[in-house]
């Protein structure tokens, strides 16, 4: 998956809460999607955001209060998926990492 490190900061700095972290959600499903067609995102927004990730029988979720989202928002274009796929990670999903892919960027 190609992301571009300058239109992102412009979409972080443009984009209102919402709109970023459903931009986000997205991004981290096609990329789920590229290693398991299996893969499904849920972005819930109650009083905190929820991501809900699945895949068959394992589950993995990752919660972000406004407060939180607005500060990685503001702090970095990819604050918020390094968050999330951090939080992931920890939670025992694999994360497939490569040269020059997406998650390089994210996680470098």
């Amino acid at each position: 998956m190609d992301i571009n490190e300058e239109i992102r900061g412009y979409m972080a700095r443009n984009m209102g809460r919402e709109e970023f972290i459903k931009y986000v959600a997205t991004a981290i499903e096609h990329q789920l999607k590229e290693w398991d067609g299996n893969y499904e995102v849920f972005l819930l927004m109650l009083k905190k955001y929820e991501f809900m990730i699945n895949n068959g029988d394992k589950y993995y979720h990752v919660k972000i209060s406004e407060n939180e989202l607005d500060s990685l928002q503001k702090t970095s274009p990819f604050g918020l998926d390094r968050k999330v796929w951090t939080e992931l990670e920890t939670q025992g999903l694999e994360v497939i990492r490569g040269s020059g892919n997406y998650i390089e960027t994210i996680l470098s």
